[in-house]
């Protein structure tokens, strides 16, 4: 395909996971959404070109920065070819990825149940192998035989560095069969500000069925807006971690209600939706159900765009702030936790927007419960760079 060289590439928001391939450093570009399914490999030397691809430079742009950096001539040729070949695969916002992506919804719409989509990576795909790989997890921690929380907050982040706090956490909920659970869980790439899966959940263990009841109510009688099984569920970890451990602990003796929940910022902006949801999750809470948080909290250091690595001040920093944040949240002091939240955007806090949710829920609900952490870590994760964690409990 002959491009205009007026032409100006916008580059789609990618993973770029540096590699090496056939004894050549490399970097993998993959969709985090799962729009493009294909993971597509470039010479780590050509990754500069990637940052051009902003919608402002045309490809005599890149190809002057190509000829500065080789210090010698670059063909346009090589530049179309480049540029084309990332156009081809779905990774630049086009005509072409518009296609690929109609054709990508209609493929999600079309599924009656949400496919695992980390098994092999994240945790064994074969029952027998996952029961021993939870198993082995929570006995990292042992269940004190107490009252469940009628609200758990748990990791999502990767489940072999964050197991100490999924044990601590799920150790603890031994809900009674028969029971309702709402998840949320974080919206990495979510547009909308909440969206409901509708499909039963894939696990090593079978179907982890959906709550239709509720779902029905949520979406006839309370009429709301649901933005239900949006493409962002298909690659979504945060809800899928909570599905396999719940699968785990209860079988088939369960439903599960789970949404995605954009960041606060989107929340805040949205007000009039986000206090609809509420009022129809409060009318759900009755006795038998419970809700799960899948977030995670703050990201610092290199691997998360901050200019120093992670140092030991830092951290111990985040993690008052993570006390801070969860302290306002059981007590329903949303205003507080605004504050908290809008001042520390810095920390990258990605469990804001449930935390929020749940504070007004709270609120809302004029619970008079207390909240307990089970347990805080700040993780390490990449070089000079780590994750806080946190298990939690609110106890009606």
């Amino acid at each position: 395909m002959s491009l205009d060289p007026t032409y100006k590439p916008l580059l789609r928001y990618v993973d770029l996971i540096p590699g090496e391939y056939q004894g050549q450093a490399v970097f993998f570009l993959r969709d985090p959404v799962g729009i493009v399914e294909e993971i597509v490999t470039i010479p780590q030397e050509l990754i500069f070109l990637l940052a051009l691809m902003d919608g402002n430079h045309d490809l005599r742009d890149l190809q002057v920065e190509a000829t500065r950096k080789s210090g010698e001539i670059v063909p346009f040729e090589e530049i179309e070819r480049f540029v084309s070949f990332l156009d081809e695969k779905g990774f630049l916002w086009s005509k072409n990825f518009e296609e690929i992506k109609e054709q990508a919804y209609k493929v999600w719409f079309q599924q009656r149940i949400r496919p695992m989509a980390h098994a092999n990576s994240a945790y064994p795909l074969e029952e027998k192998e996952a029961r021993e790989f939870l198993n082995q997890i929570l006995s990292l921690a042992k269940a004190d035989g107490a009252k469940p929380p009628r609200i758990l907050i748990a990791p999502h982040i990767d489940l072999r560095v964050g197991a100490k706090c999924y044990a601590e956490a799920y150790s603890r909920f031994n809900i009674p069969s028969g029971s309702r659970i709402i998840i949320l869980g974080v919206g990495h790439h979510l547009d909308y500000p909440y969206s409901l899966l509708t499909k039963d959940m894939a696990t090593p263990f079978g179907l982890l069925r959906n709550d239709r009841g509720g779902l029905l109510y949520l979406a006839q009688t309370k009429k709301l807006e649901l933005f239900p099984d949006h493409m962002a569920h298909k690659l979504e970890h945060s809800l899928e971690f909570q599905g396999l451990f719940l699968h785990y602990l209860k079988g088939n003796e369960i439903v599960v209600l789970p949404l995605l929940i954009g960041s606060f910022f989107i929340l805040k902006q949205n007000k009039e939706f986000v206090e609809k949801l509420i009022e129809g999750l409060l009318e759900l809470f009755d006795e038998r159900t419970y809700m799960v948080l899948g977030i995670d909290f703050c990201h610092l250091g290199l691997r998360y765009g901050d200019s120093v690595p992670l140092d030991v001040n830092l951290a111990e920093r985040a993690l008052h702030v993570d006390r801070e944040i969860l302290e306002l949240t059981f007590l329903g002091k949303t205003n507080d936790l605004e504050k908290v939240l809008e001042e520390n955007e810095k920390l990258k806090i990605c469990g804001g927007g449930p935390l929020y949710l749940l504070s007004l829920f709270i609120e809302k609900g004029n619970f008079n419960g207390r909240g307990e952490i089970f347990y805080q870590e700040m993780l390490p994760f990449g070089e000079g760079s780590g994750v806080s964690v946190a298990g939690a409990g609110y106890y009606i």
